[in-house]
């Protein structure tokens, strides 16, 4: 039987339109659901799939393979899918016309890229204001007449980005707190924080400030319920009381919690401190403690699918469609 994961990708692909026929795509093969990234532009057509992995804390090379293999072995053309272990593999650069920014695949700098063909496209799977330098070498991208492109996660076939808002309210849930009544503050001062905004409001909560102003927080803390970080280009850490002064805080309410999104903050060594935090494992500033993957099937595979369609569009020369974000 087919799963509803596969089932789901399907019913992204014919609503992207997405057809990737002839081309030869790079991208990853993960866990999670990030499993199922070699089986997309397998379903849409391609022509050949190489997904590179490695061990890492999620799982081991063998088990992920192994794992795609057997959602993927019923699967028109499974034979087209090409599974590397390893760092780089050169043949797979030369040969692909898509790469995806995926995690097994980065860094892609001059090292793997100066194999590429100058006609391979690099769509990000995420808004171009998101792109991270130390992910992407853009100018060496440039040089070489590499197209990449973000993906507009707001549009209309996607609406993946409202969505934030949702990932936020289940974190808030499973840390054991309400929104409902609650007053909390949200510290962004980007899209991410606007739209967590609008869904704490729309659930109830009694008052939500965003804001990036340390003493307006210290004005805020002795009557708030929870703090959530989720400030994108935050490179400083909240350890720093320089910068952020949690023990302050603390002091002035000693039972507020904190919540991350984003951001470099010592989870274990502040829960050792007697803080409320969620998540407990560290935070990394410009990456996300839960990706969309946590919420659930719909949001990922529209914005992987989406970020494959970005790829297409480059492929096409449609680099003006509303879903691709040029750089």
């Amino acid at each position: 039987m087919v799963s509803r994961e596969i089932v789901k990708i399907q019913q992204c692909i014919t609503q992207l339109n997405l057809n990737l026929e002839g081309f030869e795509v790079l991208t990853e093969v993960g866990s999670g659901l990030y499993n199922y990234m070699p089986i997309i532009p397998l379903l849409a057509g391609a022509k050949k799939v190489m997904a590179w992995t490695r061990d890492s804390r999620h799982g081991t090379a063998s088990d992920i393979v192994e794992i795609c293999r057997n959602s993927a072995t019923a699967l028109p053309k499974f034979s087209n899918i090409d599974f590397y272990d390893g760092h780089i593999n050169e043949e797979h650069l030369t040969r692909a016309d898509l790469i995806t920014n995926s995690g097994f695949l980065r860094p892609l700098n001059e090292t793997k890229l100066k194999f590429a063909k100058d006609s391979t496209v690099v769509p990000l799977m995420f808004e171009v204001w998101e792109a991270r330098k130390e992910d992407v070498d853009l100018d060496y991208c440039n040089r070489r007449g590499i197209k990449v492109a973000g993906t507009n996660e707001s549009h209309e076939d996607l609406n993946v980005f409202p969505q934030v808002g949702h990932l936020a309210a289940k974190m808030v849930f499973e840390a054991g707190y309400e929104i409902y009544g609650n007053k909390i503050a949200i510290w962004s001062d980007d899209d991410f924080g606007q739209v967590i905004e609008k869904t704490f409001l729309s659930l109830g909560a009694d008052e939500v400030t965003v804001t990036t102003d340390f003493e307006k927080l210290v004005g805020l803390i002795p009557s708030l319920d929870f703090l959530f970080i989720s400030d994108y280009d935050e490179v400083r850490s909240y350890d720093d009381p320089s910068f952020f002064d949690l023990d302050l805080l603390r002091e002035l309410n000693r039972h507020f919690g904190i919540l991350h999104l984003f951001g470099e903050i010592d989870s274990i060594a502040l829960k050792n401190k007697g803080f409320n935090i969620y998540p407990p494992q560290n935070g990394n500033g410009k990456y996300m403690s839960r990706t969309l993957s946590y919420l659930g099937i719909n949001p990922f595979f529209s914005l992987m699918v989406g970020g494959f369609k970005v790829g297409e569009n480059l492929l096409r020369g449609k680099i003006d469609d509303k879903l691709v974000q040029i750089l």
